[in-house]
């Protein structure tokens, strides 16, 4: 899951997805998330306003900050740095065998990029459907 998880380096989130708990109030306490970078948490608050209730707006952000568009193990070094976007990606910090594949997939990214690939190719083999039985999306978030 580790390494699956590197494939937030390029994709963004809407702030509706993570924005009231991690930014706002965390399990109710009114205060961001402890384990957020507070700079961090600072940049995503003006990209990621307290959702009024005439806002139809959800903005979007990287979940990488530092290469957002490459595919990369910048993703891993944004956790070290305290700035996951996701809950799910920075809890990947708080156990100690899943913080040992963050520095090693950050620290030896040709390993990682190898081991991606593998999972990335087992995964899609996981009950494949085909013909009338699946569909591909126009839109990822939409039924066609």
């Amino acid at each position: 899951m580790v390494t699956l998880s590197g494939a937030h380096s390029i994709g963004v989130s809407h702030c509706s997805s993570f924005s009231a708990n991690r930014l706002y109030n965390f399990s109710g306490t009114g205060h961001q998330d402890p384990s957020m970078d507070p700079r961090f948490a600072l940049s995503l608050k003006a990209k990621c306003p307290i959702p009024t209730s005439n806002s139809n707006s959800d903005p979007t952000v990287h979940l990488d900050s530092l290469t957002p568009r490459r595919l990369d193990e910048k993703y891993y070094i944004d956790l070290q740095l305290k700035r996951g976007v996701l809950t799910s990606d920075q809890t990947l910090m708080s156990s100690p065998s899943t913080l040992r594949m963050v520095k090693i997939n950050s620290k030896y990214p040709s390993i990682w990029r190898k081991k991606f690939g593998r999972a990335m190719v087992k995964m899609g083999e996981i009950d494949v459907l085909t013909g009338s039985q699946g569909e591909i999306r126009k839109n990822c978030r939409i039924v066609n």
